[in-house]
């Protein structure tokens, strides 16, 4: 690097411009990447595209030419705040879109526009491989892809906040006896670093059983995205989940798991696996559940007495060496199951009346013998 002091000086700036606005790229490719931001059509991909890469087109740019470069981000500008609405930053009191905006093409257009017009030095005096446009391009296009694929993984690590909604009465079914989600049983095989707390948010899992008819069809492999510590590998999983909507991820055997939905350990969805590989009741109206010897000890309790109560009268059922207990035929209406400690104790209501309920399991807490309802 020769030339005068000051000519050095300008030069180590443009190359301090060109590291910044690639890792911005980046970054914006990362928040883009997470599942908060659902692109539903192929024209939200292709701008979310266009917004991640256009600092690093310009950096690129900006290393051989200066002054096209800043046309570029310059005609951008008036655009990127419209982009930018895809970014999970309107949460906030400030205008952090734009923001962002400007970082990431008014400021650099600016730049580059004085660094051309006064003839500050090139990034870059000579090509990579002068005479070779070809091999100058596959060198641009696979930093772009290393950029595009790094961003996604490092988007598996933030967390994600997808909407909660009514957590109570969500059955696995719908109306025509077919899982409301994509529900499987998985084999964890390799679990992330972790980011969130003590907990990795993705893992590697090998599918073993399949439930769901989806047009998605679920592969041998997937990623999981949930909670999940280093201890759970080599763990089975029973996953109630969805296809992840980020704009790069719907393209990655990605699983996201339902909000409220029923994901545990398969030693905690032993009632959920009956339900889905029974199918719905022929006919009536069927109660099934499971008692547990606490909320975080997976050992069922065999053996315990379930009283329901309910248009059929009292039904008594005991549970079975998997601490579940599985009633079925019966009349719709209003029922109350309670569970036999020292004495009966309510445990949840069901309301019958106008759609069947395919589960209620009771997590039986040994201090407080309170019973917890979860459908």
């Amino acid at each position: 690097m020769g030339g005068s002091p000051l000519e050095v000086l300008r030069r180590a700036l443009c190359w301090l411009v060109v590291i910044l606005e690639v890792f911005l790229g980046l970054l914006i490719l990362v928040l883009l990447s997470t599942a908060q931001v659902y692109a539903r059509v192929p024209l939200e991909i292709a701008l979310t595209l266009v917004l991640g890469f256009a600092p690093i087109l310009t950096a690129c740019l900006a290393t051989r030419n200066p002054r096209t470069a800043s046309r570029v981000a310059l005609w951008l500008t008036p655009f990127a705040p419209v982009f930018l609405y895809r970014l999970p930053l309107y949460s906030f009191h400030l205008p952090l879109p734009l923001i962002v905006a400007m970082a990431t093409t008014l400021l650099p257009g600016l730049f580059w526009l004085v660094a051309a017009r006064r003839n500050w030095p090139l990034p870059l005096s000579k090509e990579l491989f002068p005479g070779r446009p070809l091999l100058n391009l596959a060198v641009v296009i696979s930093l772009a892809f290393i950029l595009l694929a790094t961003s996604v993984a490092v988007s598996l690590m933030l967390p994600w906040w997808p909407p909660v909604g009514d957590c109570g009465g969500r059955p696995l079914l719908d109306e025509d006896g077919k899982p409301r989600a994509v529900d499987f049983t998985a084999r964890i095989l390799f679990v992330g670093p972790k980011t969130f707390h003590t907990y990795s948010l993705f893992s590697l899992a090998r599918v073993e059983e399949r439930f769901s008819d989806s047009i998605w069809a679920v592969p041998k492999l997937v990623i999981l995205r949930d909670f999940f510590r280093s201890t759970d590998r080599g763990e089975d999983f029973f996953v109630e989940g969805t296809r992840s909507l980020g704009p790069f991820t719907r393209f990655l055997p990605v699983v996201e798991r339902v909000e409220c939905g029923h994901s545990s350990r398969t030693g905690r969805a032993l009632v959920q696996l009956r339900i889905l590989r029974d199918g719905p009741p022929r006919s009536g109206v069927r109660i099934i559940g499971a008692v547990f010897r606490s909320r975080e000890d997976v050992k069922p309790s065999s053996g315990t007495t379930i009283l329901i109560k309910g248009p059929a009268g009292n039904t008594v059922a005991v549970t079975d060496d998997n601490g579940v207990y599985d009633v079925a035929g019966l009349p719709f209406g209003q029922y109350t199951v309670e569970l036999s400690t020292k004495d009966w104790h309510p445990a949840c209501a069901l309301n019958l009346e106008t759609r069947p309920v395919d589960g209620c399991s009771l997590f039986l807490d040994e201090v407080t013998n309170r019973g917890n309802q979860k459908n």
